[in-house]
């Protein structure tokens, strides 16, 4: 056995002994349904003699419902130790489903962004549910029919050793052939994982981009990428089957081979009177009851390594280090938040998005950062709560190190409004308590009041009841920021920052915004991404970037008469508003 399967091994017993209770009983039922089993093939060798060989015809009647309560016997007790190893397989899947989503919520942004949402989603769904069945099924199999095997070759070594040898010489060809398929069945299984990854992302893809999609004259180009995706799903799917019935077959002709040794070699033997025809039905019943539970422990073990693929991927994410903070509890700013020579790129080899930048946002101050598209401002802003670190320098919250404070208290300073606010399927109530649980009715009506969103609200036939459509769809984008300000005016954290998107900004937005800079000015630092001309004029301090530098800051007046750059942002912001 190699190592990756008893690494894989090793972790699915520790999970099943979490569930110990579980395990007990599954394992007991299954060792009972094997002893019946041994049990009823060793009796067939008294029950003939006596019956047959000493002519007792009398208790004949009695062998029909003897063999009805046997069976019936080994059907109850296979049907609890199933029951027992299903609930058992359950348990675990969703312990590890449990523990994928809560690493998911604790890895780092920057590796989370990394890989594509369609092959996350398939890693905690469709890879988690490959390992049910090696506990609901083949875990079952590999106990229960191990067992079965054991007391069979026991009874037939009792009835005839020689004979009982003779036929074992099928088994290094099974077990071969078996280990063989399973490996093939586990990278196929893991292609196809991959595939299925493959196959949600690129659904996902479409629904998010339906719009553009909507305005392009051909899609064949979308629907070739899908079918060939889907072709290659096929393939693989149908290579998992192969090398799975393919350990069935191998075993039904050693079956073949087995019944042709059993029967020619014994048949002559009754023949020379060597044995007697019962231990010859008994040794017959045995065998070829072994070649039965067989088949089932190669399909097991062949499903043991397919779902061995599907761990390889989920390990790969168990194993992302989660992020680390630091051992200080972050405070509101009293100073201020200070950048030193900072850097930063989104991987080794891509250019530079920031390049030394040196800032210092004062608190309590409105800061406005301004510059064309790419200048580095949505990144900047990132680095501030750690979604990122920077690549080179350091940033400062007063005059301690931001890496000092521990990331749940630092990122609890800040409230964030995007371009894009991201809202939860839940009801419009949960989508605004996440940030503060215990926040009262009243609170939560004098938010939305604040952020203009309380009228809409109120109009909704199930008011603040309203479950939302996935990401807030059923919202325009002017509601769902409001909806996210409104977020922000019930948690109230010491640090805002506001991205302002002009695409999404109504009247109310707008009236909204300026309701959040006049009330929360002075009391807390709000740092903005500006596209609006009355946010920059109201402003403390401009930022000015161009391609990740900062080329000026001051104030508005200052800015107008030395940076030639923002009076033509300035301009921009006139016409469009004009």
């Amino acid at each position: 056995m190699d190592q990756e399967t008893k690494s894989f091994l090793k972790f699915i017993i520790f999970q099943a002994k979490a569930q110990s209770k579980l395990l007990f009983l599954g394992l007991s039922f299954a060792l009972l349904s094997s002893a019946l089993t041994g049990f009823g093939t060793w009796s067939a060798k008294p029950i003939f003699n006596f019956v047959f060989e000493e002519k007792n015809y009398a208790y004949f009647k009695f062998v029909p419902v003897y063999i009805f309560l046997l069976f019936s016997l080994i059907g109850f007790f296979s049907l609890l130790q199933a029951y027992f190893m299903k609930a058992l397989s359950i348990k675990v899947v969703n312990s590890l489903r449990l523990k994928l989503f809560k690493k998911c919520l604790y890895l780092p942004y920057s590796s989370i962004t990394k890989e594509r949402s369609g092959q996350t989603v398939s890693r905690v769904i469709n890879d988690t549910s490959q390992i049910e069945p090696v506990l609901g099924e083949s875990f079952q199999i590999i106990f229960k029919e191990a067992f079965t095997v054991l007391v069979l070759i026991s009874v037939a070594f009792y009835q005839k050793w020689d004979l009982t040898l003779l036929i074992l010489v099928t088994l290094p060809a099974i077990v071969w052939g078996t280990k063989y398929l399973g490996t093939k069945a586990r990278r196929a299984r893991s292609l196809t994982q991959r595939a299925t990854g493959e196959l949600t992302h690129r659904t996902g893809e479409v629904l998010q981009g339906i719009r553009e999609i909507k305005l392009v004259p051909s899609k064949e180009i979308l629907i070739k990428l899908f079918s060939k995706e889907l072709e290659r799903f096929y393939v693989l799917s149908l290579k998992v089957t192969k090398y799975k019935e393919s350990s069935k077959s191998l075993v039904d002709l050693m079956t073949g081979l087995g019944g042709a040794l059993i029967v020619g070699y014994g048949g002559f033997l009754i023949m020379k009177g060597s044995i007697s025809p019962g231990a010859l039905l008994s040794l017959i019943t045995a065998m070829l009851l072994i070649f039965n539970p067989l088949r089932k422990l190669a399909r097991a073990y062949t499903g043991l390594k397919e779902a061995q693929g599907a761990w390889m991927r989920i390990e790969e994410v168990l194993k992302i280090e989660e992020e680390l903070g630091g051992n200080f509890k972050a405070f509101p700013p009293r100073e201020g938040i200070y950048l030193k020579e900072v850097s930063f790129r989104y991987g080794q080899d891509l250019p530079l998005v920031l390049e030394r930048i040196s800032l210092f946002i004062p608190a309590g101050r409105i800061i406005a950062l301004v510059g064309p598209s790419g200048a580095g401002k949505s990144t900047l802003i990132s680095l501030l709560p750690r979604f990122y670190d920077p690549t080179e320098g350091e940033i400062f919250l007063d005059n301690q190190p931001i890496k000092d404070f521990d990331l749940e208290s630092l990122r609890g300073l800040y409230g964030m409004v995007w371009q894009e606010p991201f809202l939860f399927n839940l009801s419009l109530w949960d989508n605004l308590t996440l940030v503060k649980p215990e926040a009262n009715d009243e609170e939560v009506r004098e938010a939305c009041r604040l952020a203009q969103a309380l009228e809409f609200i109120e109009s909704l036939p199930q008011g603040f009841e309203t479950v939302l459509g996935e990401e807030g769809f059923t919202l325009s984008g002017g509601q769902k920021q409001r909806l996210a300000l409104a977020r922000v005016f019930l948690k109230r954290p010491p640090i805002i920052i506001l991205d302002e998107a002009t695409s999404q900004l109504d009247t109310l937005t707008e009236r909204a915004i300026e309701n959040a800079l006049q009330n929360l000015r002075g009391k807390h630092t709000l740092i903005v991404i500006a596209h609006r001309l009355s946010t920059v004029v109201q402003a403390d301090k401009i930022v000015v970037m161009d391609k990740g530098k900062i080329v000026a800051e001051g104030n508005h007046q200052e800015l107008l008469t030395k940076s030639p750059l923002y009076r033509s942002l300035y301009q921009t912001f006139q016409r469009r508003e004009g």
